[in-house]
C-alpha cells in the first residue's frame, strides 16, 4: 500500500512538474519575442522597491522595480494598460542544469535585506526593461527591434 501511494505521489508530482515548466517556458518565451499589453490592477511597495501587480489573459504578474525619481514621465496607475517588456526571475534561476521550478523557491532577496516572495496565482516575479520606478518608459526600445 505505502510503495502504491509512493508511485502515485510521484507520477502526480511529475506531471505537475512537467505542467508547470511548460507553461512557464511558453510564458517567458512569448513575454521575450512579443510586446503584450497588461492591465495594471494594484501598485505596492516594500522597502526600495516597488511592486508592479499586472493581469494579461488569465495570468497575474509581479513586476519588481527600484524605487527612483524621475521627472517628465509617465506614472504607472492602477487600471490601465501597458505593453511592459518582462523578464521572467525564475526563467533564468537553475540549480545545476535543471531550471528552478515553482514550489522549489518562494522567496527572492534584492539588494541588502528586501525579501519579496511569490503569492497565491502568482508563481514567478518579473522585471521590465520599461519600467523605471514608476515610470512607464514609453520610448523604451527592445535591442534588436525594428
Amino acid at each position: 500500500m505505502k510503495l502504491f501511494l509512493i508511485t502515485i505521489l510521484a507520477v502526480v508530482s511529475c506531471y505537475s512538474q512537467n505542467y508547470l515548466k511548460e507553461k512557464y517556458v511558453k510564458n517567458d518565451i512569448q513575454n521575450s519575442n512579443n510586446v503584450n499589453t497588461y492591465r495594471v490592477y494594484k501598485i505596492d511597495s516594500i522597502n526600495s522597491f516597488y511592486l508592479i501587480y499586472a493581469k494579461r489573459q488569465d495570468t497575474l504578474y509581479k513586476i519588481v522595480s527600484q524605487k527612483a525619481r524621475l521627472t517628465n514621465c509617465e506614472i504607472i496607475q492602477v487600471n490601465k494598460q501597458y505593453p511592459f517588456i518582462l523578464h521572467s526571475r525564475l526563467a533564468s534561476r537553475k540549480i545545476g542544469n535543471s531550471p528552478i521550478l515553482p514550489g522549489l523557491v518562494n522567496c527572492f532577496y534584492y539588494g541588502d535585506s528586501t525579501s519579496i516572495c511569490l503569492e497565491k496565482s502568482i508563481y514567478d516575479l518579473h522585471s521590465a526593461d520599461n519600467i523605471k520606478g514608476l515610470c512607464f518608459l514609453k520610448d523604451y526600445k527592445r535591442i534588436g527591434a525594428q
